[in-house]
């Protein structure tokens, strides 16, 4: 009888999983790409993770619910993603790669060089901006607007310092 508990409860949390999984195989296919297994579990830690992970930190967080998985599939997939559109690249200092997806493409962000964290921005002129660009230069695909210097992270460490 447990067991039907749990079978019941898994199903009910389940159902919001595979409307999501739905909606991202329709995202994938439109791409040009199937959702595997390992495709679906990266995009959903990069979809959840808004710490804007790196493929190193992609693998060790999906490894446990795919053991098999190898760090160069991650890779591999993350450059497959970022070609059709579904995620995109931050090479923060030191070339150092981090990823977000392509629904954060349409905002700023701000990097800590300290301590190399990576912030979300919400501009109200960001989108008459891009008008304005497509208007004097063309269509425009995605855009990458990104403030460096020492975040509200590290700047009290940087004080106490000098």
């Amino acid at each position: 009888m447990a067991n039907k508990k749990n079978t019941t409860k898994r199903k009910a949390v389940s159902a919001d999983e595979q409307a999501q999984n739905r909606e991202w195989r329709q995202m994938f296919h439109a791409a040009g790409l199937r959702l595997t297994k390992q495709r679906l579990a990266i995009y959903r830690e990069l979809e959840t993770n808004k710490n804007h992970p790196d493929v190193d930190t992609i693998f060790r967080a999906v490894r446990p619910s795919i053991p098999k998985i190898s760090l160069f599939t991650v890779y591999r997939t993350m450059n497959m993603m970022e070609e059709a559109g579904l995620a995109w690249r931050i090479t923060t200092w030191k070339s150092h790669a981090r990823y977000g997806t392509s629904k954060e493409r349409q905002i700023a962000h701000f990097l800590c060089e300290k301590c190399g964290r990576i912030d979300n921005v919400e501009l109200d002129g960001l989108s008459t901006l891009r008008r304005s660009a497509e208007n004097t230069l063309g269509t425009i695909s995605g855009m990458d607007l990104i403030f460096r210097g020492t975040g509200k992270c590290c700047a009290p460490r940087a004080r106490s310092r000098n």
